[in-house]
This record gives C-alpha cells, sequence and structure tokens, in this order.
C-alpha cells in the first residue's frame, strides 16, 4: 500500500502500525481470524486508497446526516454565503433552470432564513455535515463558504458558480455569461500573448476600462497596465477551468482607489464594455480574481478553497493566486467574460478597507514574482501533493501563516473522502497549442464615474 499510494498516507485517520508477527508454529487458532481481519482491513485501504486517487467515486467514507440524505443531486451548483434575509439577487438566483443552490449561513445569519430552491446549511447543519475543515474554520468569516463548495462537490456537482448575496445577476442564464460547457468554447475567446518581462495583465484594459484596476493587482505594476497587449485567438492546448465575470456598477477596486477616486456623496458607477469578448490569461501571466463572480469547472474545484489566516479583504485573492498558479499543473487557464452582474455597495470607511488591505498592498507584487517562478517538487506523486506543496511554500515566504497548511490538509482529505477525482498532472504541456492565429482587437473605452 505504501508503494502504490505513497501520497494518499498524508491522511491522518490512516495509521499504519507494526504487530508482533503470530508465530506459524502456533496452534492456538488466531492464524485464521487474523488473516481474515488483515484481508478485509487491506481491501478497505485500497478502496478508500484508490477513491482519493481519482479511481471510483462511488466509494466514500462521508456519512451523511438523515437530512441530507433529501439532497437531490446536480451537476450545476450555486454556492453563496449570507448573514441577512433573502435579498433580490438570491431570489433571482432560485429561479435559474437547471440550477441547485446551497447558502452558508453563520451565527449572525437569521434562523428563519429560507427560500424555494434553495438548501439553506445553518452553523448547525455544518457540524452535522462531519467536515474535517469545519473544526478549522473561524464563525463570522467568510471562510465558512468553504462548507458551502464541498457540500455541493459532495452532492454531484461538475461545475460551480459562486457569488454574494447583494450581486444581482443581470444576464437572464449563467450559461449567456460563462462557458459552462468546455466542449462548446466561445469561439470569439482570445487569449492574451505573453510580454517578455511583463507577468501580470489588468483585464478591466480589455473592457474599456484603462484606468481602473481590480483589487489584488499589485501597485507598482498599474501605471504600466493600461498600455496596449497582443491577442491571439484561443487554441486547442488549455482549458478555461475557472473563469470570471467582471461586475458594472460598483466593482471590486481596493481601498485606494476609492479614497482617490469617488466623489464625496456620489456612488461609484463603472460600466464595462458590453460588448468585449471573453478573454484567457496564459500560464506565466497573473492577475487576481475573487469570489464574487466566478465559475469553476470539475478540475479546478479543488481551487475553490479561502484560507483562514488572511485578513476578510485578502483572503479570496490570496485564494485567486494559488489557485491560478496551480490551475497550470492540470492545464487550466483562467478567463475573463465582460459584466453579468450589478453590484451597489452600501456606504462604509473605505480606511477601514484600506487596512484590511495592507497586505495586498505590500505583498501582491512579491507573491506574483513568488507563483511564476515556483516549480512543483520532482517528487511529487500526484497533483494533491504539488497542492501541499505549494501551500507549504507560501508559508516558508509568509503569505499566509500555518493554519493554511492544515487547512489545505483537512481540504484535500474531505474531497477524498467525499468522491471528489484528484485531476492528473500535465506533463510537458505544448503551451504553443493555446496560442492561435494573431487577434487584431482594441479595447474601447468606457464610463469610469457618474
Amino acid at each position: 500500500l505504501v508503494e502504490l499510494f505513497p501520497s494518499r498516507l498524508h491522511d491522518e485517520r490512516l495509521s499504519l502500525c507494526r504487530r508482533p508477527c503470530v508465530s506459524m508454529a502456533s496452534r492456538d487458532g488466531r492464524i485464521l481470524p487474523l488473516v481474515v481481519v488483515g484481508i478485509v482491513t487491506a481491501i478497505f485501504l485500497v478502496r478508500f486508497l484508490y477513491a482519493g486517487s481519482g479511481g471510483s467515486d462511488k466509494f466514500s467514507l462521508h456519512q451523511m446526516p438523515p437530512w441530507e440524505k433529501n439532497i437531490k443531486n446536480n451537476t450545476k451548483w450555486i454556492v453563496v454565503t449570507t448573514i441577512q434575509l433573502p435579498t433580490k439577487p438570491m431570489v433571482k438566483l432560485s429561479k435559474l433552470a437547471g440550477w441547485s443552490v446551497v447558502v452558508v449561513g453563520d451565527t449572525k445569519t437569521p434562523a428563519s432564513w429560507s427560500l424555494q430552491n434553495c438548501v439553506f446549511l445553518s452553523v448547525e447543519r455544518q457540524k452535522e455535515l462531519n467536515y474535517r475543515i469545519h473544526e478549522l474554520l473561524p464563525y463570522r468569516a467568510y471562510s465558512r463558504k468553504n462548507i458551502g463548495y464541498l457540500f455541493a462537490i459532495r452532492h454531484g456537482a461538475k461545475v460551480i458558480y459562486e457569488t454574494d448575496d447583494d450581486n444581482e445577476l443581470t444576464m437572464a442564464t449563467l450559461e449567456q455569461a460563462f462557458q459552462v460547457d468546455l466542449q462548446n468554447l466561445n469561439k470569439n475567446l482570445l487569449i492574451y500573448k505573453p510580454e517578455t518581462g511583463k507577468n501580470t495583465v489588468n483585464p478591466y484594459v480589455h473592457f474599456g476600462q484603462p484606468s481602473v484596476w481590480p483589487r489584488g493587482f499589485p501597485l507598482s505594476d498599474i501605471a504600466e497596465s493600461y498600455k496596449p497587449v497582443a491577442y491571439a485567438k484561443f487554441g486547442s492546448g488549455l482549458k478555461p477551468l475557472i473563469q470570471q465575470g467582471v461586475a458594472n456598477g460598483d466593482p471590486d477596486v481596493d481601498a485606494i482607489f476609492r479614497l482617490t477616486r469617488k466623489e464625496a456623496g456620489k456612488k461609484i458607477v463603472i460600466k464595462f464594455d458590453p460588448k468585449a469578448p471573453p478573454v484567457a490569461v496564459p500560464p506565466s501571466v497573473m492577475t487576481p480574481f475573487n469570489s464574487q463572480n466566478t465559475l469553476f469547472h470539475y478540475q479546478a474545484l479543488w481551487g475553490m478553497l479561502i484560507p483562514i489566516t488572511t485578513s476578510f479583504r485578502v483572503c479570496d485573492i490570496w485564494r485567486g493566486y494559488w489557485a491560478q498558479r496551480l490551475n497550470w499543473e492540470v492545464g487550466g487557464t483562467l478567463t475573463f467574460s465582460t459584466a453579468s452582474v450589478y453590484q451597489d455597495r452600501n456606504e462604509h470607511d473605505y480606511t477601514l478597507d484600506y487596512a484590511d488591505e495592507i497586505a495586498l498592498y505590500n505583498d501582491a507584487g512579491r507573491l506574483v514574482k513568488f507563483l511564476t517562478k515556483w516549480r512543483r517538487p520532482s517528487n511529487a506523486r500526484g497533483f494533491f501533493d504539488v497542492a501541499r506543496a505549494l501551500s507549504t511554500d507560501m508559508t516558508a515566504n509568509g503569505f499566509w501563516k500555518k493554519g493554511d497548511i492544515d487547512l489545505v490538509n483537512a481540504w484535500i482529505n474531505d474531497l477524498i473522502s467525499i468522491g471528489y477525482k484528484e485531476p492528473a498532472l500535465v506533463q510537458n504541456a505544448n503551451l504553443d497549442m493555446a496560442f492561435g492565429a494573431a487577434a487584431s482587437y482594441k479595447p474601447t473605452t468606457g464610463i469610469v464615474c457618474k
């Protein structure tokens, strides 16, 4: 077993103990029972380890509480966390045909929360799910959303859309907003062509806003981010496993933008070009993406994990960079599409946001350089080994703390237990295939503020 499945033995539940051998000379009747127990144990371990190594997903150690057995499986799930009663955007999501919705509550969420076609996970029900990560997740924290991701995966998710309860979908369906079907990609999909010496790209420029940048974009790169970039048609070497849609209205910008660009007493209203084609970010190039209008395909569902040792305004951005780098290892890429939601944010003290975002300002550039230079260990036996290694190295370099190493280990073990198939590592990927013919595209200029 150790030879066949070394990476699976990270599971802390498996403890292989050496026991004294029973002499074949003994005639006390203990040999046969021990042989039977050994065979049964071996079968159990092989089935468990096989499930975690990309084998059959029918075998699972996850035991459902009685109420969960009534939940219908679906291949398409929406995951949201909330502390308020159902909002207008939530009602709209609950009515999307073909999609199931799971809502993760917290200690502040009204106990009476209910909405047709939605599964509500109260804090009590979250405990009953018995996920390992539960003991590591703080209350009153955005990271409780992780429970919802596991729940959706356990109930058949092949694609997960995540958003917040104040993001109102402006398109009739998610299929219009994203490439839900990877077998039928948008023919207009473009891909940035890497530029020598540049490892970041500002996606807001592509959608007509060259003077705006997303939260988590390295400050040192803003001055150069508005310049034109080269494009190509999207080729065949990569899969758009993670997809981010931008947001009209008051999108996800950082506190520096809001403190310096917002007029007193007026709301920020930003409009992105609705005709801009979707665009992919190639390996070796990075950009931040958040958890507010984002779609993950099955081979990237491992990448939804929200860390616990960073601040609230940093957690989903650090998650995005971590997942973006690991996504390259499975032949995936990140894409951006035009606005499919409208966000109307409440007025609040942006100086508090600034304080919460300090790590973004100080470390985003350093993190991008670290990730683009990072290489997977040569002794990695599978993708989960690679994910553990990167998580450990990010801790060693001060981007998050040991608690997130523990969280990643628990998360991986939960994924294995609910039958998630570990994606295969891509060996010697031919990235040239990702770039089709050269494409001529010139972004327009939109409306910044009103």
